[in-house]
């Protein structure tokens, strides 16, 4: 099995606006934006790790990234 992440620049004032966090979903979940960049698993990590940064609740990233 082959896993890959995506991540999404979440904004609080529509589009637009600038980015105020960020979202790291599994490559497929259909909340990750459709042009999102592939990600392997130390650049999710990564992303988590940043200010303001936390995994989709909707598919299995906050499962399985949060427990690395």
């Amino acid at each position: 099995m082959r896993w890959a992440w995506t991540v999404e620049q979440t904004r609080n004032g529509g589009p637009g606006s600038r980015p105020t966090g960020t979202r790291v979903h599994e490559d497929g979940c259909p909340q990750a934006p459709a042009d999102g960049p592939e990600l392997h698993l130390d650049q999710a990590l990564a992303a988590l790790a940043r200010a303001g940064a936390r995994a989709c609740q909707q598919c299995p990233a906050a499962e399985v990234l949060t427990r690395l």
